[in-house]
């Protein structure tokens, strides 16, 4: 068991992925699994501090700045930038692999999607040293594609912790008493590609036209994902949202706070997640929690966290006749809809906070033992 008094002096450093930018309201799950982290341990009494390139004013956030534009310098720079900061304390690092080569013995990195160890990994002298380290993944899924793409770290090296939700804060909410409302469908999140959005648009063309009393909201935009860099797949999708919202097709609820979620979840008959990749999928979680069928694609974490036909739907990804047939479905049969929605927030109990937060306490102690 580690010294608590051997914690208490070098506590753990959170290293952010240099490509995001932290401390808005709302923000993309993977900043809201760091915050969570970094509650989780300091609830346990560890020190925590955060790092990040980027973050904005007031944010309680230690910045490395970086001067190089170039991806492999900048990673360099920002590595040691934080070793220099935190020359003992344990360390996990989202989406920056490369520093489990600088300090392999004190390293965590964990993967919010998938990136891939750098090119250099497989090389003497570097091939120990990647190979000493934790890799810490929210799903099996995610974990399979790291390790058939790194065949030679060892499985033991390798964890799953999944994400998890606060089943206190995302609970079903009982709206006010009013004049019975139309069906509807909601989702939330990044108006990317990656998200399915497109498809769900070519979906709710055929629904909405077979069932014209039902609604689709949607809450977010292009800008939930904080980055300081110009990786964007929004453009072309954002366009299509207005276009639908300008013809009725639609009703868009803008960027809403985190602590508006619950309200906005339970005021939907059913969720959908139509993502075309999702190492996890929290938003789907957090509707299950509040008590809503989940309608998603069969992928990644999303396959493991809906359970076909107790708690929602899944579906191919990227098929839109498969999405339309799945809304229309749950949308047509209120039965259906009833005993989904019981299942969901059973469902949502397995994921429980106070069960991640145990796990990863468990998987913290003991890396803390091999801090020098």
């Amino acid at each position: 068991m580690i010294d608590a008094a051997r914690v208490s002096r070098t506590g753990v450093a959170l290293l952010a992925s240099r490509l995001c930018m932290l401390g808005a309201d709302p923000c993309g799950g993977s900043e809201v699994v760091l915050w969570e982290d970094a509650r989780i341990l300091e609830s346990a009494g560890i020190p925590v501090r955060v790092y990040a390139h980027a973050a904005l004013h007031g944010s309680p956030v230690h910045t490395i700045p970086f001067r190089t534009r170039t991806a492999q310098l900048n990673t360099i720079e920002y590595i040691r930038g934080l070793l220099r900061k935190e020359p003992q304390a344990l360390i996990i690092a989202y989406n920056e692999p490369a520093l489990a080569g600088y300090s392999p013995d004190r390293v965590i990195v964990r993967f919010d999607w998938a990136t891939p160890l750098p090119r250099y990994w497989s090389w003497p002298p570097w091939f120990s040293r990647f190979q000493r380290a934790r890799y810490l993944f929210p799903s099996e899924s995610e974990r399979q594609i790291f390790i058939e793409r790194h065949a030679r770290i060892p499985d033991q090296h390798t964890v799953v912790i999944p994400n998890a939700v606060d089943i206190e804060l995302f609970q079903p909410r009982k709206l006010g008493a009013g004049s019975k409302r139309l069906l509807r469908v909601g989702f939330a999140g990044q108006w990317s590609e990656r998200k399915g959005i497109e498809v769900l648009m070519d979906s709710w063309q055929s629904v909405k036209s077979a069932l014209p009393k039902c609604e689709l909201y949607l809450a977010g935009g292009p800008l939930v994902w904080k980055n300081n860099s110009h990786i964007t797949d929004t453009e072309a999708v954002t366009r299509r949202v207005k276009q639908m919202e300008q013809h009725g097709l639609i009703r868009c609820v803008g960027m809403l706070p985190r602590f508006a979620m619950p309200q906005f979840w339970s005021s939907l008959d059913v969720a959908v997640v139509p993502s075309l990749y999702e190492p996890f999928g929290l938003v789907a979680l957090e509707a299950l929690a509040c008590g809503v069928p989940v309608i998603a694609s069969a992928v990644g974490g999303l396959k493991e966290i809906v359970t076909h036909g107790q708690c929602g739907l899944l579906v191919p990804p990227g098929d839109a006749a498969a999405l339309d047939r799945a809304l229309s479905t749950v949308l047509m049969d209120e039965s259906l809809r009833l005993r989904l929605s019981e299942g969901a927030r059973l469902r949502a109990h397995d994921f429980s906070l106070q069960r991640r937060s145990s796990n990863l306490l468990g998987l913290v102690l003991k890396e803390e033992d091999k801090v020098a």
